[in-house]
Order: structure tokens, then C-alpha cells, then sequence
């Protein structure tokens, strides 16, 4: 095996692992979000509106911190506030594209809240 052909299994190993791990960061997302959603509206009684934001800004948070440190953390990439604010922004609009499909499918199609967020996400 060439060094080449050796750095190249090297780099599709640490591709793979890097997908796997977004995935499952993806998913603990999913999670925190769908929990704090949940709990805010069901458990504390805030209005769909402000449950939906809190889950998607902490899962936002949760999900930003997990990538840089355990998925991309080999990178070796220093939290940086400009780096983070851009994210901030694209998150900002990614919320309040979620909140738009959860107004219209609760509001307007009847569809239960816990579904359109899923919708939303998806």
C-alpha cells in the first residue's frame, strides 16, 4: 500500500466517522428540541409559539457545541464568536421558517402540534 493509498482510507475513515457522529448529534437535537418543546407546552402550559422557540434555540445550542467538540473536534477548530454568529443567523432563519410550517399546520390544517414540528424539522 502507497502512502497515498494509505492517506486516502485514512481520510474516508474519518469521513465516515464524522457522518455517523453528525447523525447521532442530529438526532440527540431532534430530541432536545421534541423534549423542551414538550415540556414547555404541555408541562409548564407556554404557548406553542414560545415552546417551539426555546427548543429549537437550546437544541440550536446543543447541537452547535456537540459538532465542534466531538464531531469536528479532530479539526482541531477554536470556538470563535464569528463562526458562531453566522450559525446564529442561519439558525435564526431556519426558526422562524419552523415556526411559519407549525403556525400554518396547527392553525390552519388541524394538524397536532408534535407532527408539524416534525414536518418542520424535516
Amino acid at each position: 500500500m502507497t502512502i497515498k493509498s494509505t492517506l486516502v482510507v485514512i481520510l474516508r475513515q474519518d469521513w465516515l466517522k464524522a457522518m455517523i457522529r453528525f447523525g447521532f448529534v442530529g438526532l440527540i437535537g431532534v430530541a432536545v428540541d421534541l423534549g423542551i418543546l414538550n415540556l414547555l407546552h404541555l408541562k409548564a402550559g407556554w404557548s406553542l409559539f414560545w415552546a417551539v422557540f426555546w427548543g429549537f434555540a437550546v437544541a440550536t445550542l446543543v447541537v452547535y457545541g456537540l459538532n465542534n467538540r466531538w464531531t469536528y473536534g479532530h479539526l482541531g477548530l477554536p470556538f470563535r464568536v464569528q463562526t458562531f454568529f453566522k450559525y446564529a443567523i442561519i439558525a435564526a432563519i431556519g426558526l422562524a421558517i419552523t415556526e411559519a410550517i407549525i403556525h400554518f399546520l396547527v392553525a390552519e390544517k388541524g394538524l397536532y402540534y408534535n407532527l408539524a414540528k416534525v414536518v418542520a424539522i424535516v
